[in-house]
């Protein structure tokens, strides 16, 4: 079949993609000038696209599926050893970052479920659960975030490294880029699903933050 220039990445994935680094400067933003109130919205949208990369990694275009990209060992080795061939999609070690990554900030986004700052926030799944839970949840949810800080340098140095020094030009291609793949790589109606299913983890997600009841306050 002949090769065609076709996005590697579906577009929903590209906007997934550029909302991640707004939305963790934003969460770090609200909690630094302490606006608890935004930093929940924030992290609920974080919390929506990871979810929905998660159904997306299954069901999504050829280059946005798991089985496409997660490397095995071997794999990983060769690409060390310089012995593997070019990749349009992720390279091994990029898909691990992206593995990483999107367990981080889910993460993240969940253990703030729990979180609480005994001030201006308790996040909408305190009361289910004991204090030790809470407090539990609270240390992950900061310890994660260091891990994630740490993370977030190593993939920009890795793109500056493969964008400037080796040419791949991978900026461009997660903007708009083209390259020549096969028709039958690119997913037909993905766009769709894409936005059905982003439909429903949101209405999962509105559902966990602003539908779930309070306790009755209880009678001394």
């Amino acid at each position: 079949m002949n090769q065609s220039l076709y996005p590697i990445w579906d577009l929903l994935q590209r906007l997934s993609h550029w909302c991640y680094p707004i939305l963790i400067l934003f969460s770090w933003w609200t909690a630094e000038n302490a606006r608890m109130d935004w930093h929940s919205v924030s992290g609920y949208c974080l919390l929506t696209l990871v979810l929905w990369r998660i159904y997306w990694g299954f069901k999504g275009s050829h280059y946005a599926q798991f089985k496409r990209f997660v490397p095995s060992p071997r794999a990983i080795v060769q690409y060390l050893k310089g012995t593997s061939g070019p990749y349009l999609g992720h390279n091994p070690l990029g898909a691990l970052s992206v593995l990483v990554l999107l367990t981080l900030l889910l993460v993240q986004s969940v253990s703030g479920l729990f979180n609480t700052d005994d001030l201006f926030l308790d996040g909408p799944l305190v009361v289910f659960v004991t204090d030790a839970t809470v407090a539990w949840a609270s240390e992950i949810h900061e310890w994660s975030w260091l891990l994630l800080q740490g993370f977030i340098v190593l993939h920009l140095l890795a793109i500056a490294f493969h964008q400037f020094y080796k040419g791949e030009r991978l900026i461009q291609k997660m903007l708009f880029g083209r390259w020549l793949v096969r028709e039958s790589e690119i997913a037909s109606n993905s766009t769709l699903r894409g936005v059905i299913a982003l439909a429903v983890v949101i209405g999962l997600v509105v559902g966990i933050g602003w539908l779930i009841p309070e306790p009755e306050p209880t009678m001394w």
